[in-house]
């Protein structure tokens, strides 16, 4: 998943404005210079111009002293202005950098550090403007809810390390399973969901179908002796119609209506809890 652009952009804005701002003061700072030797010199030829002189004479009584001191300060303002350039230059650079690493620093948060998918604060964080576009455009997104099977079984047999193996081996299925324009979030445990822009349910079945596939392939070379990966899936189309709240408690129940025609799965199903998916969109 890519960092949000726009919000890249407007830390990015804020963060130049201010360099801008004493870039243009030290050009305002430049130009003054300029214009004080212009007017100067202004001074000293006017005389002999409009007098139509074709020999322009300049006739100035100026101690060595003050001679060496105004050239000394012309070369520092010079050293100076060169000085804050240099500064302002490393000051963009800081910028660009103290913008991407919050950017990355806040994209981190949205990451689950096991699988590598998003976590489930990007529900809100990004999902939701995925929602808002297909409420808005009258487009559909797609749910797939996900649930490892025998997964307290991994922990038990296996232990947790092999637990976090089979986690992360789902994580990268999902992932290569489907386009860089959809999401797979780690809902929680051995939890997970995929929402897919733009597609119908006919393209969702293919994905699970997909999902499937690339499971049965994994358990085939599976480093837990006797572990067959395996996982239910509940599809839910969500058009913008419903809450979706409600679309996701449906396509949960739908993942645990498949775990049940599982026989292979003797764990104990838990419950529908509707109140878990309360999410709130602003």
């Amino acid at each position: 998943m890519e960092p949000d652009a726009k919000s890249f952009s407007q830390q990015l804005r804020q963060r130049m404005a201010v360099v801008e701002k004493r870039d243009w003061e030290l050009w305002v700072l430049a130009l003054t210079m300029v214009a004080v030797l212009a007017i100067g010199l202004f001074i000293v030829l006017a005389p002999s111009v409009f007098m139509g002189q074709d020999i322009i004479r300049v006739q100035a009584r100026l101690s060595p002293q003050l001679l060496l001191g105004m050239l000394v300060l012309i070369m520092l303002l010079l050293a100076y202005l060169v000085h804050k350039q240099l500064q302002l230059r490393a000051l963009r650079f800081q910028s660009i950098q103290e913008a991407w690493n919050f950017q990355m620093t806040h994209v981190q948060l949205l990451i689950d550090p096991l699988t590598q998918a998003l976590n489930r604060s990007a529900l809100e964080e990004i999902l939701s403007k995925e929602i808002k576009r297909a409420q808005r455009k009258q487009t559909t997104l797609v749910f797939l809810y996900l649930d490892i099977n025998n997964f307290k079984s991994v922990n038990t047999r296996y232990g947790h390390l092999s637990g976090d193996l089979v986690l992360t081996e789902v994580g990268g299925i999902l992932k290569q399973c489907v386009r860089g324009s959809d999401y797979v979030i780690r809902m929680g445990g051995d939890e997970f969901l995929v929402a897919l822009v733009d597609t119908d349910e006919p393209g969702a079945e293919i994905v699970k179908r997909r999902i499937h596939q690339m499971a049965e392939k994994w358990s085939l070379t599976s480093p837990l002796p006797g572990f067959t990966l395996n996982m239910s899936v509940g599809v839910q189309v969500f058009d913008g119609s419903r809450p979706f709240d409600q679309v996701l408690a449906e396509a949960d129940a739908r993942m645990y209506a498949e775990k049940k025609k599982d026989s292979t799965s003797p764990e104990n199903l838990t419950p529908l809890d509707p109140a878990k998916f309360t999410v709130l969109f602003s």
